[in-house]
């Protein structure tokens, strides 16, 4: 098996398998007028595998192709995953063969820690090393990188505050390998996080905007990220282990059903244009998932005490709660009587309605709510936003600093 590649100063770096190129390849003469397509977007999740391939136009988001799949398969099956990946591409509509790609969280490791700091190359030696330590493998059997965040820290300590991000080659290997195979070509590995805020962060490009503070949450089906926003920059991120399967879990026995039913039945009152439910069975819903609502809010109210404290500048002035699982009821009420802010399921430039009219068009929201697809999304995006500090780099940021 091949060496995979990786994002290294906005340039994917391979062995001898794979021969990717810079992903900002794309040149524009009328930004007012044009329109301007992605690369696919390819969102592996703990369980499906949801591409999309976005466009711009006049400024708006619109969905040129999407598919999801939820392949039944064993996890080292990359016969059986190129299969699947192959029929979702010719059934979905994209164009080019181009994709940016993002590992599930549960195969992703991301630690934020202090550093003192140093050059560039000393930290990614450091990380690695620290990084392998904490997975408990060898430095050669991962691939890591960082985020130097560029948030300011109040204590006036000559240290740097660190995302360290890593992967075993294993896993990365089998997802490019399997594109590969169904027949796409990887010009990218980002992260989920870094694709969201990508997404998140396209009106906060301005220098006028550089200290404009938006707290992010992405409730995913094993965990929950925690991101601090500041203009267009990741300062923050923390990753709960807290997500939508804990609170299928909890909706099954409280109503005696088994986990895969009350998945359904807790999901399908989010759908858009759902009609809802009984009252009885929506407040049973709510009342069942109210500890673990509770129990996260209180989690999301450290992370931005913390953030607050320990860097100069980032208090939020909105959150935004996103992602497969982020638009429920219950977790938006316990935010709203926890964290002592504004509590929205989109950003002020309405990025998520654009990406929502988008899927309806392509008949993909009985698929998820668009909250599913925004890391998907900020995927496709990479190749159109060159001039922004998160397009460069995916898993670095300001000047090989947060974006």
């Amino acid at each position: 098996m091949g060496s995979a590649g990786y994002a290294h100063d906005g340039q994917v770096v391979s062995t001898s398998d794979f021969k990717l190129k810079h992903a900002g390849d794309m040149e524009m003469k009328f930004p007012g007028f044009q329109t301007r397509t992605g690369a696919v977007g390819v969102a592996f999740g703990d369980h499906d595998v949801r591409m999309l391939q976005v466009r711009v136009a006049r400024g708006r988001l619109g969905v040129t192709g999407a598919a999801h799949r939820a392949p039944a398969m064993e996890e080292h099956d990359r016969t059986r995953l190129a299969t699947v990946l192959r029929e979702a591409i010719i059934g979905g509509g994209f164009t080019g063969r181009r994709c940016i790609v993002s590992l599930p969280c549960r195969d992703v490791f991301l630690q934020s820690t202090q550093l003192p700091m140093m050059p560039d190359e000393e930290l990614a030696e450091a990380v690695a090393w620290e990084a392998s330590q904490r997975m408990g493998v060898a430095r050669e059997a991962i691939q890591s990188d960082w985020i130097r965040t560029g948030a300011i820290d109040t204590n006036g300590q000559s240290r740097a505050e660190v995302l360290m991000v890593a992967a075993r080659r294993e896993t990365l290997d089998l997802k490019l390998e399997a594109l590969v195979e169904a027949g796409l070509r990887p010009i990218a590995v980002d992260t989920g996080f870094s694709a969201l805020a990508r997404l998140l962060s396209r009106h906060h490009r301005r220098h006028a905007d550089r200290d404009a503070c938006r707290a992010v949450l992405d409730v995913g089906d094993t965990a929950t990220t925690v991101l601090v926003l500041q203009g267009d920059s990741i300062a923050f991120c923390k990753r709960i282990d807290v997500g939508g399967l804990d609170m299928d879990a909890n909706v099954a026995e409280r109503l005696c059903l088994d986990t895969q039913s009350a998945g359904e039945l807790r999901l399908a009152r989010l759908q858009p244009g759902s009609t809802g439910i009984d009252p009885t069975t929506d407040r049973a819903l709510r009342e069942a998932i109210r500890p673990l609502a509770t129990d996260l809010a209180r989690q999301v109210l450290l992370c931005l005490r913390y953030a607050s404290v320990t860097f100069r500048g980032l208090t939020p002035t909105r959150l935004i709660s996103t992602g497969t699982h982020g638009h429920e009821p219950g977790i938006i009420e316990a935010l709203e009587a926890t964290c002592n802010v504004a509590v929205h399921g989109d950003d002020a430039s309405k990025t998520i309605a654009d990406l929502r009219e988008g899927l309806a068009a392509r008949k993909y929201l009985a698929t998820g709510s668009p909250g599913a697809w925004t890391v998907a999304a900020g995927l496709s995006l990479r190749t159109l936003d060159q001039n922004s500090s998160l397009g460069r780099v995916p898993v670095r940021a300001r000047g090989r600093s947060a974006a």
